[in-house]
C-alpha cells in the first residue's frame, strides 16, 4: 500500500473523527440540559406523591438497555477492527474532540500556558518586564 495514501487516510479520519467529536460534545451539552428540564419536574411530582414509580420496571428496562448497548458496542469494534487506517485514526480524532482542552470555548481569555496543571520552573514572566516592573519569577 502507498504510504502516501495511509498517510491521507490518516489525517482525513482523523479530522472527520475530531470533528465529529467537537460536534457530539457541544449537542451533548444542550441534549442533557434538555433532558434534565424534563426530568425535573417529574421527580417534583414523585416527591410529592402525585404518582408512583414502578421500580422493578425501570430495573428491567435499563437491564434490556444494558444488554443492547453490550451488543452492539461489540458490533461497532467488529466493524472498527475491519475499517482500517482510516477507522481507528476516526476514533482516535473522536476522543480528541471530545476531550481536547484546546476547542474548549467555556472560557476563551485562557491561554493553553494558563490551563496547565503543572506549572514549568522558571517560567519568567516578561508582560511585566515590558512594563518596567522586571522580572517575575513563577
Amino acid at each position: 500500500m502507498d504510504l502516501q495514501v495511509v498517510a491521507l487516510q490518516a489525517i482525513g479520519g482523523f479530522t472527520v473523527g475530531a470533528l465529529v467529536g467537537y460536534v457530539c460534545r457541544k449537542l451533548g451539552k444542550y441534549v442533557l440540559l434538555g433532558l434534565g428540564l424534563l426530568l425535573l419536574p417529574l421527580v417534583v411530582f414523585w416527591q410529592m406523591g402525585v404518582f408512583q414509580v414502578n421500580w422493578a420496571m425501570v430495573n428491567e428496562a435499563v437491564g434490556r438497555f444494558v444488554a443492547w448497548l453490550a451488543g452492539n458496542v461489540q458490533s461497532l469494534s467488529d466493524a472498527l477492527a475491519s475499517a482500517g487506517v482510516f477507522g481507528i485514526s476516526s476514533l482516535v480524532g473522536f476522543l480528541f474532540g471530545l476531550a481536547s482542552p484546546g476547542m474548549h470555548s467555556c472560557e476563551p481569555s485562557f491561554t493553553s500556558n494558563e490551563m496547565r496543571f503543572v506549572k514549568r520552573r522558571g517560567f519568567v514572566v516578561r508582560a511585566a518586564r515590558a512594563e518596567g516592573e522586571g522580572e517575575e519569577e513563577w
